[in-house]
């Protein structure tokens, strides 16, 4: 799941296959799957994610390392 406030980002992120979630507007527009006025909107916009986790108490969590060099 993508989330921008820059409707450009958003487009290329559709056209890669994520799902999409425009921050800082209400009005769906082309490659928006979802739009937030605010993200703090988020847990009433897309309940779904929470009702996932919900589900998901049988996974076990685990640490992973990413290094990154500069």
């Amino acid at each position: 799941m993508f989330f921008d406030d820059s409707i450009r980002n958003i487009q290329t992120a559709k056209l890669t296959g994520l799902t999409t979630v425009l921050v800082g507007s209400t009005q769906r527009k082309n490659a928006v799957d979802y739009a937030l006025g605010s993200i703090h909107n988020i847990k009433e916009a897309l309940p779904e994610l929470w009702e996932l986790v919900n589900k998901s108490k049988d996974v076990q969590k685990i640490a992973i390392e990413t290094p990154v060099e500069a």
